[in-house]
């Protein structure tokens, strides 16, 4: 994964417009709420680029065992220490 985050400036701004025309915001708010809404676009981003990387080095690593030959219980202990970080 590249270290920088390119958003489609065109698909941003429509999901943008779509959700605020839907939530029926004033337009002297529509410079806050893009804000609001960019903040929660990366804050998610991030998180799930944060979370694929911790679970493709805890579940796809040469020396565990694959992820399907897992037991209940050893599942369960493989989130719990991906919980201790």
């Amino acid at each position: 994964m590249s270290d920088r985050a390119m958003i489609d400036p065109e698909k941003f701004a429509l999901g943008f417009a779509n959700s605020n025309l839907a939530a029926g915001a004033e337009p002297s708010e529509v410079v806050a709420e893009a804000k609001k809404y960019l903040l929660s676009y990366l804050t998610a981003y991030y998180l799930v680029a944060d979370f694929n990387g911790i679970e493709s080095q805890n579940f796809n690593s040469p020396e565990e065992k694959p992820f399907k030959d897992l037991t209940f219980d050893e599942l369960i202990d493989r989130v719990s220490q991906l919980n201790k970080y």
